[in-house]
């Protein structure tokens, strides 16, 4: 107040006023003035100036915090439903921010503690107060243009105050906003320096208080906090590949190498029937010409599951490019390695060139692979070979000779594959890109846990069932993973950690078991229950099936609509049916049939999802 006195006494001792104004001013904010005043303030923009520097700053402040944890690759930090973030080619994380979803919810929250904030002890009455004083130069001028010196000097105390109070109060908006844009930047500075100082010295907790003071974490944000981080840099991409039954099994004997040698002929092979009769024969590995052992059994070490993504690799490619049953497309390795989401290595100029030598060349080994793989439709016993599994051959292309015209071929799906593409049955799935991201080594049961339910929720696609249980005895011979008594609480892990992990990349949208087990002991008598992303639904809905199922009686009213408006409020929250079937209280097939429209609601049903509309969101 010192220096402000100063630098009024200078101003306005050229008008003719002294100390004598200043010191008026001073006593002109009386009780009367300031309850006035606080009052004003108070409904005024000045609360929401602070909430909007303190969320900023707070924020900041917490994101850096997450940040600088993400240093000790603490990256569960990231798994949190508020948190967006982007990832560059070799997965580090940047562009960390907060979700717009939550918000508005962090807007209320912060301005309410503002609110109580302020209203203890004497903040509002000390920001009159800080205003009114800065404001004194301008307040003095602005009487002295209105009032003459005399008429100042005659009036008494009272009828000064209420003149002084009266010419600031009539200040325009500009100045009064200006002026409290610095008291709020003020405020927020000191109050942040005594938070650091108090609370939030270098802890494990300092981010625990954020959440807290953000509302992040508050039990009325109900299913947010279960959500998974999303990934705004890139979303989630799908090929399309073959969906027949005979398809699926080749990937799984492939990636699991399951070729023999059975009933004393001199080539390796593998059953490629199922138990419900919908594939049979089997495949067979035998290079042309040639009845030696020892050269399959070389490529048999070189299967895996990376032989089984080339094999998506061609479907897709072909599906994409080719216009007949019969037509070859041209594919090089480069192709297959975009699939992968590698990034192309730097050439001498510091420019993109192509991929490394040696990922052409175990491309082209894949490749040499399918080529010698052979299906038999008829099953062991007649034992002839009628057809390649794929028809591949080194590319004509003259343009391109020597090194990289070895990494391009023709290709096309063999007959037996192809045969079931007539007009109108195109037998295709949709898998996620990132399944050929997955490393082919470590995370092999993943892979194929992917594969399996690209090839189940197709299967299911015609009667919408995509939440129907899946037995887990039914679900390890899939991915060949062998349950062994001795070693139960391991496989559970790795069983588990394999399910998180397709969740955590939104292969799946989120699974859980049918009931609680306490033990291992009743683990293999569970169901596992997959939700499918809600891309793959809205696919498969365009799909017709082949026989037109029953449509439900409409019902009178906003019931007969009551599963699309099901649909459009779940995405709005950001649930999966899972989580919708969960909060709602009804089963998660009943979900799928209502949005899918298979399904009419009962009236108690009808009356849980209509209570469950009323309830916040978040």
């Amino acid at each position: 107040m010192k220096e402000f006195a100063n630098a009024s006494r200078i101003y306005l001792g050229s008008q003719g006023l002294n100390q004598e104004w200043l010191e008026k001013a001073q006593y002109a904010l009386n009780s009367s003035n300031l309850k006035s005043w606080t009052a004003g303030i108070r409904f005024s923009q000045v609360p929401d100036m602070i909430t909007s520097y303190l969320k900023s700053a707070l924020l900041n402040s917490y994101l850096n915090s997450i940040t600088q944890r993400l240093g000790e690759m603490d990256r569960d930090l990231l798994h949190k439903a508020h948190v967006i973030y982007c990832t560059d080619d070799r997965g580090n994380i940047r562009d960390l921010s907060l979700s717009p979803d939550v918000s508005e919810r962090v807007d209320n929250h912060v301005c309410r503690f503002v609110m109580d904030l302020l209203d203890q002890g004497n903040v509002w009455e000390d920001a009159v107060r800080w205003y009114w004083n800065h404001s004194v130069i301008w307040t003095l001028e602005a009487m002295s243009q209105e009032f003459e010196l005399r008429t100042l000097s005659c009036m008494s105390e009272r009828t000064w105050s209420k003149v002084y109070s009266k010419t600031l109060c009539y200040a325009n908006a500009e100045r009064f906003n200006s002026l409290f844009n610095i008291y709020a930047k003020n405020f927020v500075d000191i109050y942040m320096q005594s938070l650091q100082k108090e609370y939030l010295e270098p802890s494990r907790y300092s981010l625990v208080f954020y959440e807290e003071f953000l509302g992040l974490n508050a039990p009325v944000m109900g299913v947010q906090s279960i959500l998974r981080p999303r990934m705004i840099q890139e979303k989630a991409s799908y090929l399309t590949t073959f969906s027949m039954a005979m398809y699926h099994q080749l990937r799984k004997v492939v990636a699991a190498q399951e070729f023999a040698i059975q009933d004393n002929r001199i080539w390796f092979s593998a059953n490629l029937e199922t138990p419900s009769g919908s594939s049979s024969g089997r495949a067979i590995l035998k290079r042309e010409n040639d009845s030696l052992i020892k050269p399959c059994q070389d490529l048999i070490k070189g299967m895996n599951d990376e032989t089984a993504d080339v094999m998506d690799s061609i479907c897709h490619l072909w599906l994409k490019k080719s216009t007949s049953l019969q037509e070859k497309i041209v594919i090089h390795a480069d192709d297959i390695l975009d699939l992968r989401g590698l990034r192309r290595q730097k050439n001498g100029h510091g420019q993109r060139g192509g991929y490394k030598a040696e990922w052409r060349e175990r491309i082209a080994a894949h490749m040499d692979l399918l080529d010698q793989l052979w299906i038999n439709p008829t099953g062991i016993s007649s034992f002839t070979l009628e057809e390649k599994a794929f028809i591949i051959s080194k590319s004509k292309d003259l343009q391109d000779t020597g090194s990289k015209g070895d990494f391009k071929w023709e290709v096309r799906p063999g007959n037996p594959l192809v045969r079931d593409l007539r007009k109108g049955k195109r037998q295709t799935s949709i898998l996620s890109k990132r399944v050929f991201e997955l490393d082919p080594y470590r995370q092999a049961y993943e892979k194929r846990a992917a594969r399996y339910f690209s090839w189940l929720w197709r299967s299911r696609q015609s009667r919408g069932h995509y939440l129907e249980p899946i037995r887990i005895p039914t679900l390890l011979n899939a991915i060949r993973l062998e349950y062994q008594r001795s070693r139960s609480a391991k496989i559970i892990e790795r069983f588990e950690k394999m399910m998180d992990t397709l969740k955590d990349k939104e292969i799946i949208a989120g699974w859980q078991y049918d009931r609680i087990y306490k033990n291992g002991l009743d683990w293999l008598e569970l169901k596992l229950v997959v939700e499918p992303p809600q891309t793959i639904i809205d696919q498969y809905a365009k799909i017709k099936s082949a026989t037109k199922p029953t449509k439900p009686p409409k019902l009178a009213g906003s019931l007969n609509n009551l599963g699309e408006q099901l649909r459009k409020e779940r995405l709005r929250r950001r649930l999966t049916q899972m989580q919708a079937a969960e909060a709602i209280g009804i089963d998660q097939t009943t979900v799928s049939k209502l949005e899918l429209g298979r399904r009419n609601p009962d009236f108690q049903t009808a009356r849980k999802i209509q209570q469950w509309f009323a309830t916040a969101s978040f």
